[in-house]
């Protein structure tokens, strides 16, 4: 791609229909293959957004922290990833091989119990055979349904702290940061979360039924159920980046929300929140 001269001055345009024009005009002169003499003025902060990101030149504006936050924006949409991830490092490590089954089964007295093939004294952590589905033991390892659901709710939990945690910390050191964007990435946030659940459930028995079928391994099963939660959740992250579900509703929040005040004019409990950032 070619970059121009976006300079100059447009004199008499609307901010409404004019300006969807102009960045109209802007995206067709970007789209041209030979260099030109078009000259078209950034009036809108859509234009300007635009323009830097489809240039082959580097943006004057980025900055470490703009890194370390654009990193930590990816990061929370795989909080409960991050979390689970650790479930699956116990059970390697615990297990070290391929070999190990676990088998899930209702006793005679009716609790559920499961059963662990393989050498226990060569494990570390869960050195019996035999245990029942609500162990203290299995429940940290995750093994089994009951044990899965227990790593899913401190997961979830996990998910939420991090949000809460991190939006905090952008409202204060972030750039163009105010409560809106900080109301709208939480509430963003937990919907995913709520939906990723929603998939997990539906999704996390039938692959257990069907790695367990296919070899029995606990850690095949760990990994599979590890390996679909990562795509759901980024399955999630694609659909809100390319639609931009949360920019929008951040957008247009901002364009309908008008500068308030308390009565002697000084600046409402927002600005202070707002420019705290200065304060980093």
């Amino acid at each position: 791609m070619h970059y121009k001269n976006y300079t100059g001055i447009i004199n008499g345009l609307s901010r409404d229909a004019n300006d969807r024009n102009e960045l109209a005009k802007i995206r067709k002169i970007m789209d041209e293959t030979e260099d030109d003499d078009n000259i078209a003025a950034l009036i809108t902060v859509e234009e300007a957004e635009y323009v830097l990101k489809n240039t082959n030149t580097s943006n004057p504006f980025s900055s470490a922290k703009d890194a370390v936050f654009g990193v930590g924006d990816f990061v929370s949409n795989f909080a409960g990833n991050v979390y689970e991830s650790a479930r699956l490092s116990r059970i390697i490590h615990e297990f070290g091989g391929l070999g190990v089954k676990a088998t899930e089964y209702v006793g005679k007295n009716g609790n559920v119990y499961i059963r662990l093939s393989g050498r226990p004294g060569v494990r570390a952590f869960l050195n019996g055979t035999k245990y029942l589905a609500d162990n203290a033991k299995i429940l940290f390892m995750g093994i089994g349904t009951q044990g899965q659901n227990d790593v899913s709710i401190k997961a979830t939990r996990f998910s939420i702290v991090y949000s809460l945690a991190y939006r905090v910390v952008e409202l204060i050191f972030k750039d163009e940061y105010t409560l809106t964007n900080f109301f709208v990435n939480v509430t963003m946030d937990m919907a995913k979360l709520i939906i990723s659940i929603k998939l997990s459930a539906v999704a996390v028995p039938i692959l257990m039924t069907a790695a367990g079928i296919a070899s029995g391994s606990i850690i095949v099963v760990s990994a599979v159920i590890f390996i679909a939660g990562i795509g759901i959740s980024y399955l999630l992250y694609e659909i809100d980046d390319y639609f931009g579900i949360s920019e929008s509703i951040i957008r247009e929040l901002k364009k309908q929300r008008k500068p308030r005040t308390d009565g002697e004019g000084r600046y409402h409990a927002d600005t202070f929140f707002t420019n705290l950032h200065r304060f980093g």
